[in-house]
């Protein structure tokens, strides 16, 4: 990020947001924390690098200010990710935080961005009882 770019201030962010549909809230929070990871990422790396290889005092505080930078970077991204969940809160809306519960559970399996996207078998009956598709099971899956 350029030193003379500012990022949107918390209060204009707000007022962005309350036309986004619901998917877009959940997508953005989804792209938020893929950077937050890659600041932490990158902090560790950084971090490691002062701790191990390191040799002038000069370099190091450079570094070091970095790594300062990326935590307040870090904070308004935070400060972001809760106005999306009043956002969301404020339109009578469940907040599910998916991301944080596939890091919580150490799953690596991609979450869906939104609670309506995921998937649930997708056969149907018709009106005798049988599967349609000449009785075999389909794929599951969301069909459109």
């Amino acid at each position: 990020m350029s030193g003379e770019s500012l990022p949107i201030s918390p209060a204009a962010f707000a007022e962005a947001i309350q036309e986004l549909p619901l998917p877009v809230l959940y997508a953005k929070v989804s792209e938020i924390r893929n950077s937050i990871a890659h600041l932490h990422r990158s902090n560790a790396e950084l971090q490691t690098f002062i701790d191990e290889s390191c040799e002038s005092d000069t370099e190091k505080r450079e570094l070091e200010s970095y790594i300062t930078e990326n935590k307040d970077v870090l904070t308004s991204m935070m400060e972001r990710v809760t106005l999306l969940k009043t956002e969301v809160e404020n339109r009578g809306q469940q907040w599910i935080e998916l991301d944080e519960i596939k890091e919580t559970n150490g799953d690596s399996h991609e979450a869906p961005a939104h609670p309506s996207q995921t998937n649930a078998a997708s056969t149907t009956e018709n009106a005798s009882g049988d599967t349609e598709g000449g009785g075999q099971e389909e794929e599951e899956g969301v069909y459109l």
